[in-house]
């Protein structure tokens, strides 16, 4: 009989179990179908140290033990799949609490998939990287802690009462404003039960309630809206959407249904199942159009760009097949790769150009845009700029970004400040991931001749201008220059410097260049884009043309398209869209626009 009991607790457990795997392995589908380059964007918003220091200011703050622990989760996300491995184990491990909690309550189980929707849409919200991740583990721990309310008998009033303001004001200190939520749940968990003087479980809300009162009016935490709701779990300048509400909201919702389901159990056992899979099924269905609907997808494709930057990634940032080229950070990005598989010029026109904002831009008003200007002003060789740019990007992002300070250790090697760059280099070797690499760069610290013996640096520090200007006050065409002075054979500024001349159509400027730095260098040879621009603006000087650069084939060639431009026009014909198979690419097709 005890065997036969067992086999029966068995069967029963695995019978809750099914449900609850099914869903969450269908929602590890979803986030990492729609969430796998957010989990490695969130993974640059931050520097886990292991640092004692760090370690206790994150857990001074209200929240702060369960915002240390997301930042200890999210440093994983670097590792493919981790990010939606973690998040949907998060959620699988909330749905058990709370299906631990209700179900002694009921002896149904279709509403068993019901108990994942809460933390599943809040999942969903994670694709804003505006939302902290530190918001799931709170769900968790308000989960944890309504199953630990639960254990206590309903009729032992006092017990409960005492219990109940202890779990919920340690939340409140752990986690954050869940405690709210999760108190606000357990009266309607008491209620729906019928537990003896139901009106009592009021109390711990009230405690909690106190409890954020006193935080804010201590400064402890910014407002009410932090203290009580969603905002706690959200940057402090953007405001919780819809789905953050719903996600809260839900909670008592499941409550309810698990509590009704007490009305109809069906007596087949093959009819709940069906009807337990159907829950599932629309679980899924409904997350899926949830997830499409709510992803913001320029924003996702930028993820990807960012992403294969930080991986160095070069091929699969180029391959990236649904940008916008009218996207300016999009753009920017995709030209970057171009110019760090040494195809800038050569794919330069390959999309339609929008000005130099497809190159560059200087009116950095966000750290997106930081953080990317930074690596362009690095691949140009404009250190002071990448420098300073790496800089404000990582102090504006609250954790910082391992991207950046890596780029800001090189930047202060390559300048020999060697003291700063060791402080930083220090910090680095705090992280998990990171710190080999750190770790590395101190054969560079107080060595002048293997910086310069480094390929990478050696070349960065040739490139340095010649004197004390301030970078950028003069614009990036005098600051290439004043590169290119100092080291003509950096081949990215020259290209850089180039495509500027080229997609702003600056005939005069494009004379002074070829004239000044033709033959030195990396433009011993005329790129073929530049050498379009040379015999385009001297066509009837094929002398002039020949001594600057250009060859006999590019000649030939401008001579062809000019021939069918005449033609065209001779025709009538003013689009010449019909050249573009042939001419797309070069800078004669863009001329005519």
């Amino acid at each position: 009989m005890t065997n036969i009991g067992g086999h029966k607790k068995i069967a029963k457990l695995l019978m809750v179990l099914f449900p609850l795997l099914i869903c969450t392995l269908l929602l590890l589908f979803i986030l990492q179908q729609t969430q796998e380059f957010s989990y490695y964007y969130r993974e640059q918003q931050q520097v886990f140290l292991y640092d004692a220091d760090y370690v206790l200011d994150l857990l001074s703050a209200i929240g702060g033990p369960i915002t240390l622990i997301s930042q200890w989760l999210v440093q994983f996300f670097v590792l493919p799949w981790m990010g939606a491995l973690l998040t949907a184990f998060l959620c699988l491990i909330a749905a058990c609490f709370l299906c631990a909690a209700l179900y002694k309550e009921t002896t149904a189980l279709w509403w068993i998939p019901f108990t994942i929707v809460p933390v599943a849409l809040y999942s969903i919200c994670l694709q804003d990287s505006y939302v902290h991740y530190e918001g799931l583990l709170a769900f968790t721990l308000g989960g944890m802690f309504l199953w630990l309310y639960a254990l206590v008998p309903q009729d032992k009033w006092v017990i409960r009462l005492c219990w109940g303001a202890i779990l919920m004001l340690a939340l409140f200190f752990l986690a954050g404003s869940i405690a709210v939520l999760i108190s606000i749940t357990l009266i309607l968990f008491d209620l729906l039960r019928k537990a003896f003087k139901t009106y009592s479980s009021i109390i711990p809300l009230l405690l909690v309630l106190l409890a954020g009162l006193v935080a804010v009016n201590r400064g402890w935490l910014i407002d009410f809206a932090n203290a009580y709701w969603t905002k706690c779990y959200v940057e402090y300048y953007f405001e919780p959407t819809w789905l953050h509400t719903l996600s809260w909201l839900s909670l008592p919702i499941v409550v309810l249904v698990a509590m009704l389901s007490r009305l109809w159990k069906p007596k087949v056992a093959w009819i709940e199942a069906i009807v337990t899979l159907s829950v599932v099924v629309g679980f899924y269905v409904a997350c899926q159009r949830i997830s499409d609907s709510y992803l913001n997808k320029p924003y996702y494709t930028l993820q990807k760009q960012i992403h294969y930057a930080d991986t160095e990634e070069w091929d699969k940032l180029i391959g990236v097949t649904d940008i916008n080229p009218t996207n300016d950070l999009q753009a920017i990005y995709f030209h970057l790769g171009l110019s760090k598989k040494g195809r800038l010029l050569d794919d330069l026109f390959i999309f339609p150009q929008q000005g130099i904002q497809s190159l560059m831009n200087n009116d950095v008003q966000y750290t997106d845009m930081g953080v990317l200007m930074s690596r362009v002003y690095y691949q140009m060789g404009l250190i002071g700029a990448a420098q300073n740019m790496s800089f404000s990007s990582s102090i504006g992002i609250t954790w910082g970004n391992p991207s950046m300070l890596k780029l800001l250790i090189k930047a202060y090697l390559i300048n020999g400040r060697y003291q700063v760059a060791e402080k930083q280099i220090a910090k680095l070797e705090k992280s998990w991931y990171y710190d080999d690499w750190a770790k590395e760069q101190r054969r560079f610290l107080y060595n002048d001749e293997a910086v310069m013996a480094d390929p990478e640096l050696g070349k960065m520090r040739r490139s340095l201008p010649n004197n004390d200007e301030f970078t950028i006050i003069n614009g990036p065409l005098y600051d290439l220059q004043m590169v290119l002075d100092a080291n003509p054979d950096n081949r990215e500024a020259a290209e850089y410097f180039i495509a500027m001349l080229l997609i702003t159509k600056e005939y005069s400027l494009i004379d002074a260049f070829v004239n000044r730095y033709y033959g030195h260098g990396c433009l011993t040879n005329l790129p073929l884009r530049l050498q379009e621009a040379v015999v385009a603006i001297h066509e009837h000087d094929p002398a002039y043309c020949l001594s600057h650069g250009v060859n006999e084939e590019t000649l030939e060639r401008f001579a062809t398209f000019r021939e069918q431009v005449l033609t065209l026009r001779r025709n009538g014909i003013t689009n010449m869209s019909r050249l573009a198979p042939e001419y797309r690419r070069t800078f004669w097709y863009y001329m005519l626009k």
